[in-house]
């Protein structure tokens, strides 16, 4: 049933999978909207509504608690198993900066964080059989933390995009906890992981952030050691550590924090 004065239906039920290399999510359901997220191919999402019209599609991104309007021409549907399926069994997850994949009959290209539904435990050489050419690892096997700095690395120098995340754009919450999912941890949005430790017993692939409490904003840097961290304003960039702070605490009001979290264990 159709919900009372709005334009919306409800459903119940619907999954899909991103079979584009980027799949734009957007904040209402038009094109000049905001971008509140991007998915990466091979990820999975409920659908939990359309316009009247079917020409959009409301989704939920269990992974990261991310939803928004999707264009109807890029949904790709999947069953209820399938879906259930796809998060629940190990899968790789693309490390390289580029990648490709055969998919129906066209060359696609893969970016880090795309997801392969095939595990180690195929009893084929899945690389060979999807046409498969990059990196990945398998997102069961959590990273060490030299992993986890090195695939940090990997979005050295991409650019700011609010609501993206890929190498191509990258807001700066879903930059960082996209990283981390690709090293196999999760954060959902707004449920950071990890306990906190003391700033000086920080180690490689720790996680600083800083909050602005007034703006109720959040800044991000994964330390890399040697007083280091990798952090993003207009692009990601290596940064020292006590100079984002002072360029923080100078450029924000006076009620701020700073937190420091292990997630790797």
């Amino acid at each position: 049933m159709q919900k009372e004065s709005s334009s919306e239906w409800p459903l119940i039920d619907a999954f899909g999978i991103c079979r584009q290399t980027i799949l734009p999510v957007y904040r209402q359901p038009t094109f000049d909207s905001a971008l509140v997220t991007q998915l990466l191919f091979g990820e999975c999402y409920q659908i939990n509504g359309l316009t009247s019209d079917r020409q959009w599609f409301r989704i939920f991104h269990e992974d990261t608690g991310m939803g928004g309007w999707v264009w109807a021409t890029l949904i790709k549907e999947i069953t209820g198993d399938e879906y259930h399926k796809f998060l629940n069994r190990d899968f790789q997850v693309v490390t390289s900066p580029i990648a490709a994949i055969e998919y129906l009959g066209a060359s696609l290209y893969l970016l880090p964080g795309s997801r392969l539904h095939f595990s180690e435990l195929e009893l084929f050489n899945w690389q060979d059989h999807v046409g498969f050419t990059g990196t990945s690892r398998p997102h069961v096997v959590k990273a060490e933390r030299e992993e986890l700095v090195e695939i940090g690395l990997r979005f050295l120098n991409a650019p700011f995009q609010a609501g993206g995340r890929s190498i191509f754009g990258l807001d700066e919450e879903h930059g960082f906890a996209l990283i981390f999912a690709i090293a196999g941890y999760s954060w959902i949005s707004g449920k950071i992981p990890g306990k906190s430790v003391e700033p000086e017993a920080a180690l490689p692939g720790d996680l600083f952030i800083f909050r602005d409490l007034e703006k109720q904003k959040s800044h991000f840097g994964l330390f890399l050691g040697s007083e280091e961290i990798l952090c993003l304003d207009h692009r990601m960039k290596v940064s020292d550590l006590d100079e984002w702070e002072d360029f923080l605490r100078n450029n924000t009001g006076d009620q701020v924090s700073m937190d420091t979290r292990a997630i790797v264990t």
